[in-house]
């Protein structure tokens, strides 16, 4: 946009000084610009004019929109973000909040020029009656802790919801949906993968879906600022419902890819790896749908380049717009196997360090 913007005012300004008398161009104050013949002129200009009118029609464009569901629970706005004309239908990445109205995500613009949508949304819950009893932001005790449960509860309904409206529209691959979250939003999105089968698969940085091992860490982490008792008994009651872990055995076949900062304290890793242990039971058909990765030596924030780059890189395999995702990649079953798999070259390795092959029944399995 601000290259066409530039180009169009030297045109401009250009047209300005070429088109008019030498009187004319003194009272635009424009004469000392143009010592150059007016031939050279005129051919620059008409060059600027024809790299504007390359620019108007080639430069992406994208659409933004917002509607209110009102059928079926609390008012839901949805946004989405999207550049028509890419596909007939778009593959979906869903977002917990809202979308700018005039520029997308850092980390969401490859994807949306590559034909994917965005749809980011909300749902205006009603607060709790009692104000004393609402969740202050950062404030680790019982009324945040308890925040987070209902959340788990909440988001799969939500999500839902926002799923059935989408998918109903033609522009929208309803095969091909995502959920792309970091913290709050991914510890909220790996709720709704767990019991909404549409998610086909999710990104979500420094996010758990075992909560109740997460609330455990907030005190010995040094997070917790509430009373002795610990969690509220209604808390408590809604984890069977809100733990993602209690319904792991149905996250299967969703792609799931976690990322987390090795001594994060605010969501500590530990708890993510227990999610993960649970769900690698389930996906022994297919293991490589389920990717764990720890950056060690990063805490809550992790490298900003990376969202961009794990979320290219997880969407184009397993929710491309036009292929499909990998065949099952089965368990590696011998060393030998496993070394041949490890060669980035032509040359095994072997060859490399002058190795002869080794006599049957010496190498380990």
């Amino acid at each position: 946009m601000a290259t066409r913007l530039f180009v169009n005012w030297i045109a401009a300004i250009l047209a300005s000084g070429v088109l008019c008398s030498a009187q004319e161009r003194s009272k635009l104050k424009v004469k000392k610009i143009f010592r150059i013949p007016r031939l050279h002129a005129v051919m620059l200009c008409t060059y600027l004019m024809a790299c504007r009118s390359a620019l108007g029609d080639n430069l992406p464009t994208w659409r933004f929109d917002s509607v209110t569901l009102t059928n079926g629970g609390p008012p839901a706005t949805v946004q989405r973000a999207w550049m028509p004309g890419r596909l007939a239908r778009h593959p979906v990445i869903l977002l917990l909040g809202s979308l700018g109205t005039n520029a997308l995500p850092d980390w969401s613009t490859n994807l949306v020029q590559g034909g994917y949508m965005l749809a980011a949304f909300s749902v205006a819950h009603p607060l709790d009656p009692d104000p004393a009893r609402r969740a202050q932001w950062l404030v680790f005790d019982e009324r945040f802790a308890h925040s987070y449960v209902l959340g788990g509860v909440r988001t799969p309904g939500d999500a839902g919801r926002v799923i059935d409206y989408l998918v109903a529209l033609p522009e929208v691959d309803a095969d091909k949906i995502g959920w792309f979250g970091s913290s709050t939003t991914g510890i909220f999105g790996l709720a709704a993968a767990v019991h909404e089968p549409r998610i086909k698969a999710i990104v979500a940085f420094v996010a758990t879906g075992a909560y109740e091992r997460w609330l455990s860490t907030w005190q010995p982490n040094g997070l917790w600022r509430g009373g002795t008792n610990g969690l509220w008994p209604e808390t408590v009651a809604l984890l069977p419902r809100a733990d993602p872990i209690h319904s792991v055995s149905n996250l299967f076949p969703t792609a799931v890819l976690m990322i987390s900062g090795a001594v994060d304290k605010v969501v500590d890793p530990a708890s993510a790896q227990t999610f993960i242990e649970a769900a690698q039971p389930y996906y022994t058909r297919d293991p490589e749908r389920l990717r764990f990765v720890r950056y060690e030596g990063r805490g809550h924030n992790l490298p900003r380049d990376i969202l961009q780059l794990y979320a290219e890189h997880w969407f184009r395999l397993y929710l491309h717009p036009t292929r499909q995702p990998p065949a099952p990649n089965p368990s590696t079953p011998t060393l030998t196997e496993s070394a041949r798999r490890t060669a980035v070259s032509a040359t095994p390795h072997e060859t490399v360090i002058g190795a002869t092959p080794a006599p049957s029944g010496k190498v380990p399995r």
